[in-house]
């Protein structure tokens, strides 16, 4: 095995590990933060009827969408699909495994 195959052998184990590690403790990762946080936002703003501040903090996150390269129009539409969602009262998909009982993992350290 040459130097750069052995690196990538040894970062993939390294993330098995780490994702094993953060899925035992529970601890969220940094896209289950930014889905709370959107839902927080979002519902907040529509159930105390602020449709300007929800307005302007969607102004000013499809600002820097735009300036990562998402399309404009695909971005909006984007949000319309989320608010519509939202306005009738979806909520984001749990991760089944956090309940409790539900992790295969946990019956196996409960015995």
């Amino acid at each position: 095995m040459d130097r750069r195959q052995a690196r990538l052998e040894k970062q993939r184990l390294y993330q098995r590990q780490y994702r094993a590690r953060r899925k035992r403790e529970k601890a969220p990762d940094r896209d289950d933060v930014a889905r709370t946080l959107l839902h927080y936002a979002i519902a907040q703003n529509l159930d105390h009827g602020r449709h300007q501040e929800l307005a302007r903090l969607i102004t000013a996150i499809s600002e820097r969408l735009e300036d990562q390269g998402f399309d404009r129009a695909a971005t909006r539409r984007t949000w319309r699909e989320l608010l519509v969602r939202y306005g009738d009262g979806w909520d984001f998909q749990r991760k089944v495994h956090l309940r409790s009982g539900d992790d295969p993992e946990d019956d196996a350290a409960g015995q």
